[in-house]
């Protein structure tokens, strides 16, 4: 979706000004109609969603609750704002150019949080026929409300005198809470027809709506019974389902919000397990790797070193055996890993001659504790490709434990020619930590040393 080259905030800006301008048009000419400020409204929230892709449940939700808040808002607002400007014209619009600076603000915080960035996504978009639907849905049912509330039974006081008895009783507040939060949880998926869904929540809300009416025409708990006059029920009524909309479309938008996140976690969790299990992959492929213990294998036969050749093949093939076991498995024992790295750092030793030693400096009790496979093999790896390894100038790793933490060191001696460094391993290894169990691993370069720690889980 193309977008105009108008900033967002300048857009909220222009949102407010013409709220203001009609405000005071419609009052100038004694005409008070809210029907084209709920169509801007209804249209700042939607010109919003989709500059930023948001979902089309997202802007429905948003639209619903910026409709009937800024109208509730407003109705409080208005009062406050004439306290201070004595002019019945002037306040009015000052009141809802405040609300349309507030909800296109909040609109615009949360799809830059929850929305889609257009450079990073040129193919999707929020599906235009929901969100038109939705909101032409949305305004009808404000139209239909606006109607009710012009009628004789209500007059300029009465949705604040409706909505001041709702806010004095606590009963009611809190059962309006419960209700919508249990509203918003449960799932109606048994129900195929997506429009014998709405109907069924549409029904549900009328009936819970009717009975916290019933809690605040009573005064519950402190009130006393008292024979129902339908005219003042009907009119706390209509407020009180007003505000059942408003609180139970935010719980959505919270619903909505928490799914899209566990689903992204989720993806994103994916999506780096395999590109984790591809880098192991390729590491297991590695043909340096393949091509150095060959050349051993090649030379341990023709120096006739047979027990030491069979010993080699016997790990070389256990080291391959226990990456292929484990390439789906996303924690392994440490008592695992580490009998995988010594065999690792065998295959090393007699790559490497005298030249190399691993150290293993780690508490029994530690052993039945859980890391990501292959983070050792990696990080051995990681040692030997960048540090120089020789007789002369031996590496040695030590890999300790205390904790919660499994350390590996390795002194700082770089190569005469040395190879650059992409990161990925290290990268791969903190996002799989990152991803199951929403910990860091901790990286620290000293003048001697380079120290990786990883989370025992």
């Amino acid at each position: 979706m193309k977008q105009s080259s108008l900033s967002t905030p300048i857009i909220i800006h222009l949102f407010a000004l013409a709220h203001a301008m009609i405000a005071i048009l419609s009052r100038v000419a004694n005409y008070v109609d809210d029907v084209p400020l709920t169509v801007l409204t209804l249209a700042l929230v939607v010109i919003i969603g989709l500059r930023h892709n948001l979902q089309a449940e997202f802007i429905a939700v948003m639209a619903l609750v910026g409709t009937f808040a800024g109208y509730l808002f407003g109705s409080f607002g208005a009062t406050l704002v004439a306290m201070v400007v004595h002019d019945n014209v002037l306040a009015p619009a000052l009141t809802t150019a405040l609300i349309t600076e507030l909800l296109g603000w909040g609109v615009y915080a949360f799809a830059r949080l929850h929305g889609v960035n257009p450079a990073r996504s040129h193919s999707w978009s929020p599906p235009i026929t929901q969100v038109i639907a939705a909101v032409l849905a949305i305004l009808l049912f404000r139209i239909s409300f606006t109607l009710i509330f012009n009628t004789s039974y209500f007059s300029e006081t009465s949705v604040t005198t409706e909505l001041n008895r709702l806010l004095d009783n606590t009963v009611a507040i809190l059962v309006l809470l419960c209700g919508n939060v249990l509203f918003a949880s449960v799932r109606t998926h048994a129900i195929q027809h997506s429009g014998w869904r709405t109907a069924v929540t549409v029904l549900l809300m009328m009936l819970f709506s009717a009975l916290v009416t019933l809690i605040v025409y009573h005064d519950f708990p402190h009130g006393n019974l008292k024979l129902i006059t339908w005219l003042p029920f009907l009119r706390l009524y209509a407020v009180i389902l007003l505000c059942d909309i408003v609180v139970y479309a935010l719980f959505k938008l919270v619903g909505y919000v928490l799914i899209s996140r566990a689903e992204l976690r989720t993806e994103r969790g994916k999506k780096h397990q395999a590109q984790f299990q591809y880098n192991k992959l390729k590491m297991q492929i590695n043909p340096h790797f393949l091509f150095n213990s060959l050349n051993i294998l090649d030379y341990l036969v023709l120096e006739q070193e047979t027990e030491r050749a069979s010993a080699f093949i016997h790990k070389l093939a256990d080291c391959y055996r226990y990456m292929l076991q484990n390439e789906d498995e996303h924690l392994v024992s440490l008592r695992d890993e580490l009998t995988f790295a010594r065999k690792y750092s065998e295959l090393l030793q007699e790559r490497f001659a005298n030249g190399f030693l691993v150290r293993y400096e780690i508490p029994e009790e530690l052993l039945a504790r859980h890391i990501i496979p292959c983070a050792l093999q990696l990080l051995i790896e990681n040692a030997t490709k960048h540090n120089a390894v020789s007789p002369e100038r031996p590496l040695t790793i030590t890999i300790s434990a205390e904790g919660d933490m499994l350390r590996v060191t390795n002194p700082l001696q770089p190569r005469i020619s040395k190879q650059p460094s992409t990161g990925k391993g290290l990268k791969n290894i903190r996002q799989q930590y990152l991803d199951l169990a929403e910990q860091e691993i901790r990286v620290e370069q000293t003048d001697t040393d380079f120290i990786v720690e990883l989370p025992l889980l």
